[in-house]
């Protein structure tokens, strides 16, 4: 009788581990949405109030389509990035307050939207180390800017979530992963992004099509305009 109590709480025991562990590194995710929150150092926030600074930013993919969704100003400011790899094209949504406009165009070796147009390339450090984020198998690595080399931020990146080449026309073209971490630079100014969620989520297909009421304008208007928003 006590061998076959035994064995029962054998079983149980490895149940419970074996729960644990599916629950700690998750299956790939093939739908959903990332929550980045957005932080500043000191000295940015001693210049800027923090309430008109942009304050989060949401990733909606499925597909292998992506939308990047940076809010300022409680939304009446919006900056979006749609990607569309079976299209090869990318959008570039701009909604001050009720102006919107936007600028789509297709695929191109070192040509970046206008979001990032501004932004120097991001140089990768050899050195790969494994981490835990959010319960997702990763990868971190220390990067810079390639005009401040003395200024490394830490990525921390994932192929669990399944986007296939999810930096592709960005800075970041080098990391092989959907960023979890990481820092971006807008002008002057500093930001330090860090996904507090991963949700398996269903995500419509409108959500990657540019909007009827945004008017179209073309590549240089739209970098201008990001870059006053940063000033």
């Amino acid at each position: 009788m006590s061998r076959r109590v035994n064995q029962l709480v054998g079983w149980a025991v490895f149940f419970v581990l074996m729960s644990s562990c599916e629950s700690k590194h998750p299956k790939e995710i093939r739908e959903g949405q990332i929550d980045y929150c957005i932080e500043y150092d000191t000295l940015t926030l001693s210049r800027i109030d923090k309430k008109i600074l942009p304050s989060s930013l949401i990733v909606r993919f499925c597909n292998n389509n992506t939308i990047n969704t940076i809010d300022a100003l409680s939304g009446a400011v919006t900056i979006s990035i749609i990607s569309q790899p079976s299209k090869k094209e990318f959008a570039t949504l701009l909604k001050v307050f009720n102006k919107k406009l936007y600028h789509s165009e297709p695929y191109a070796n070192g040509q970046y939207p206008a979001l990032y147009a501004r932004i120097p390339k991001v140089i990768i450090d050899t050195l790969v180390n494994d981490c835990d984020y959010l319960g997702f198998q990763c990868k971190s690595v220390m990067g810079y800017f390639a005009d401040n080399p003395d200024s490394k931020f830490e990525i921390i990146y994932t192929k669990q979530i399944s986007i296939d080449k999810p930096n592709l026309n960005t800075p970041f073209e080098n990391i092989d992963g959907v960023m979890l971490g990481f820092n971006l630079r807008f002008n002057r100014i500093d930001m330090r992004l860090r996904a507090r969620s991963v949700t398996k989520t269903k995500v419509n297909a409108d959500a990657f099509s540019i909007p009827p009421d945004y008017k179209k304008v073309d590549f240089q208007t739209m970098t201008d305009l990001i870059y006053l928003l940063q000033q």
